[in-house]
């Protein structure tokens, strides 16, 4: 199977993955190896094989932001492809479109050295997700 580390958001789309769909998956990574366009080109097919079973909007998946401990680095920032995060007025780092974020996907949470983002149980919210 795949390294966690390896495709954070890869492992946020096999979660709850039909297993057929998530071997098919797994294979066609190894053999794409460290070829990062390949391996976008792979989960750009499976998410467009995922559906949700209500509106985005009505599902409360987003990331929320300790602002203690985060010291505005603005890797989140500089990270999301989805725009989740802002820079508010004050410099701090805030959640501003939350329905943005992707379904299941953590990968800012690794990615903050100070361990300032959080996100719910997923296993609370695999019954959005399907595919097809």
């Amino acid at each position: 199977m795949l390294k966690k580390s390896a495709n954070s958001a890869a492992w946020a789309m096999m979660a709850n993955m039909p297993t057929r769909l998530k071997a098919e998956v797994a294979i066609k990574m190894l053999l794409a190896g460290s070829d990062e366009t390949k391996r976008r080109e792979i989960m750009h097919s499976v998410s467009e094989r995922r559906r949700l079973t209500v509106p985005r909007d009505e599902i409360p998946w987003h990331p929320s932001i300790d602002q203690l401990a985060c010291k505005r680095c603005k890797i989140c920032l500089n990270f999301c492809p989805k725009g989740v995060y802002s820079e508010d007025s004050d410099g701090s780092i805030v959640v501003t479109h939350p329905h943005e974020c992707v379904m299941l996907c953590t990968g800012c949470e690794g990615r903050c050295p100070e361990g300032a983002i959080s996100f719910p149980d997923r296993k609370d919210f695999y019954k959005y997700v399907y595919y097809v």
